[in-house]
C-alpha cells in the first residue's frame, strides 16, 4: 500500500501528475516551495447585495509553478461561492452545484474551512460574495496554502496525482 501523503508535505524532487479540466495530463518534478497566505481585500458590499462573480486573477500562477490552497478565511458576516475553472461551480453536488457556499459562521476566526484547491495557470478562482447581513462591510478573503515551482518532465514511474478545478465529468 502506497504511503498517503498530503499537499503540505510534498518535498522538491517529488513528481506530480495534474489532470486539467477537459482531460489533459502533464507530469511535473517540485523544484521548490513556499507558503501562500493571500490577503484578498473586496469593495464594500451594501446589506443584501451580491457581487458579481470574479477573477481572483493574484491567484493565476505564472508558467512553471502550481498553487495548493487547503485553507480559505474571511473576516466578514458573509457567504463565499467558487467557481474553479470559471464555469464550474465548486462544493456543492452534481444535484445541487450551487448549494456549495463557504460561510463564516462555519468555522471560528483564524480557524479557516479547510479546502483542497489545486490551481494552474489559466484555472485561477473565481469568487462571488454574498452579504445577507445588515450591515455594509468590506470583506477580506485569505487564501491560505502552497506554492510549488514545477519543471515539466515524461511520465515517471513514481508520482501524486493532483485535479485542476476539482471533479469533471
Amino acid at each position: 500500500m502506497a504511503e498517503r501523503i498530503t499537499p503540505e508535505q510534498l518535498e522538491i524532487g517529488d513528481n506530480l501528475k495534474v489532470v486539467y479540466p477537459g482531460g489533459e495530463i502533464k507530469f511535473f518534478t517540485i523544484t521548490s516551495t513556499d507558503d501562500i497566505f493571500y490577503r484578498d481585500e473586496h469593495d464594500e458590499l451594501a446589506p443584501g447585495s451580491t457581487e458579481s462573480y470574479t477573477e481572483v486573477s493574484a491567484l493565476n500562477p505564472p508558467t512553471g509553478q502550481l498553487y495548493w490552497i487547503g485553507r480559505i478565511e474571511f473576516d466578514a458576516n458573509v457567504k463565499l461561492y467558487i467557481k474553479q475553472p470559471a464555469a464550474t461551480n465548486r462544493f456543492g453536488t452534481n444535484r445541487s452545484p450551487e448549494g456549495g457556499v463557504l460561510s463564516d459562521s462555519a468555522f471560528q476566526i483564524l480557524e479557516g474551512r479547510k479546502v483542497n484547491i489545486w490551481i494552474a495557470e489559466d484555472y485561477p478562482p473565481n469568487v462571488q460574495i454574498k452579504n445577507d447581513s445588515g450591515a455594509t462591510i468590506k470583506p477580506v478573503i485569505w487564501w491560505i496554502g502552497k506554492r510549488f515551482a514545477v519543471v515539466e518532465i515524461k511520465m515517471p514511474s513514481v508520482y501524486k496525482t493532483v485535479r485542476i478545478g476539482g471533479i469533471s465529468d
